[in-house]
């Protein structure tokens, strides 16, 4: 992994599809097992030799800053860097936001993914050779309507299905992205969604590809999938 490749955690939401759970605790220090979700994606960006990671709070911002400063993290390896949201900015206003920590090809992740196997060199290669504005990493899952589908020709992704019916192709937005600091200029400012607003746009103009992963991933932004995780990490499924 390049040493210059940083990562952007988005982690500043409400997380309003997880309460009363985060009422009190933000979706970020959530409990998976013995440490909080946030703190299993720092640790798999260091298995993948990422080496300094930016977190984009929001919402209650400082029981993150304090975890992280009073955890026992003797064996991380990971420079952490904050950048705040003063109100909710969305996925793609986040992005935007945290925009001067970034002058090279950089890695953004949701706060509410769970992965384990992905190689993220590869990744970052397979988008280098590309050449496009940004990468966004796939899933095939069973059940796609929560989702909406990803249209691939080749490598290519062509456009989004929101509600698809009868489609064979069932892979969907995982929630990681490999871009180029040009997707500032496709952002408008404000609160804005990169899934519904940016990615579609680039889509049209021929600028976004995407890299299927065939590994372990849950999105724990809902109860029963939070619930999955817990329980895939006490049978053995995912190595954390």
């Amino acid at each position: 992994m390049p040493e210059d490749v940083k990562a952007l955690i988005l982690c500043g939401g409400l997380g309003t599809r997880l309460r009363p759970l985060t009422y009190v605790t933000p979706k970020p220090l959530l409990p998976l097992g013995e440490k909080p979700i946030l703190e299993h994606q720092i640790r798999f960006l260091q298995k993948n030799d990422v080496k300094n990671v930016i977190l984009a709070v929001g919402y209650k911002r400082e029981l993150i800053w304090k975890y992280f400063s009073t955890a026992d993290l003797d064996d991380f390896d990971v420079s952490l860097e904050y950048v705040v949201e003063k109100e909710a900015l969305g996925t793609g206003g986040g992005v935007k936001n945290a925009r001067s920590c970034f002058g090279s090809t950089f890695l953004v992740l949701n706060g509410d993914i769970l992965l384990d196997s992905l190689d993220i060199t590869k990744l970052v290669k397979f988008h280098k050779r590309k050449d496009g504005v940004g990468t966004i990493l796939l899933k095939k899952v069973e059940d796609p309507s929560r989702y909406g589908v990803v249209q691939l020709t080749e490598d290519k992704i062509t456009d989004f299905i929101e509600k698809p019916k009868g489609m064979k192709n069932k892979f969907i937005n995982a929630g990681l992205y490999v871009l180029e600091p040009t997707i500032f200029n496709y952002i408008p400012n404000g609160k804005v969604s990169i899934e519904k607003r940016v990615f579609p746009k680039l889509a049209k103009k021929g600028k976004l590809y995407g890299f299927p992963y065939e590994g372990y991933w849950m999105d724990i932004g809902i109860p029963t999938d939070y619930e999955n995780a817990q329980r895939d990490i006490l049978e053995g499924k995912i190595e954390i």
